[in-house]
């Protein structure tokens, strides 16, 4: 399920800022639309996340809250010493906010893939869970309304028919078992 229109205006300049780091190759949209192109450089792979903001923010870490569902999705994809995971946003007024999605920090980038000092932060997955009450390991707290059981037979819960007794149904199959 997707959560609004593309962000084609955001694409499409991200699309020109890739252009000038190195080859770019568009991913196709479909269901694993977990970053929308792949970035090749001289010695690294990069997958990109562009999003769209509707406000003007600029602060990194409001961004990166408002953002968390599609960080931990682009998370998701494997990281080793090759590849890179980078999430872009675009303001409405045309600023961009670029991101490097480590193991375990989240970089603030320049729009030629340089680190910029002082703006780090955690990466926390999976997020915590803040109300929920901590339970001793192997309980399971229960519900006060527990639904009724019906007792009537399950329509979905059917008996398989039987086989009719005689010659195998497809019996040059059988034989070259033996």
């Amino acid at each position: 399920m997707t959560r609004g229109r593309p962000p084609l205006v955001a694409l499409k300049e991200a699309y020109g800022i890739a252009m000038k780091r190195g080859q770019v190759m568009p991913v196709s949209e479909g269901r694993c639309d977990h970053f929308h192109f792949l970035l090749f450089t001289e010695n690294r792979v990069t997958f990109i996340k562009v999003k769209r903001t509707l406000s003007e923010i600029s602060d990194p870490k409001e961004i990166l809250q408002n953002y968390e569902r599609e960080i931990r999705y682009l998370a998701r994809v494997p990281l080793n010493t090759v590849d890179a995971r980078e999430f872009w946003v675009r303001s409405p007024r045309g600023t961009c906010h670029f991101f490097l999605i480590g193991k375990d920090r989240i970089f603030g980038l320049q729009a030629d893939g340089s680190v910029m000092a002082g703006i780090d932060y955690p990466l926390e997955l999976p997020p915590k869970l803040k109300d929920a009450p901590a339970l001793p390991a192997g309980t399971v707290q229960a519900s006060d309304k527990a639904p009724a059981l019906s007792k009537r037979k399950d329509p979905a819960v059917t008996r398989t028919p039987a086989l009719p007794a005689g010659p195998d149904p497809v019996p040059e199959q059988a034989s070259e078992g033996v």
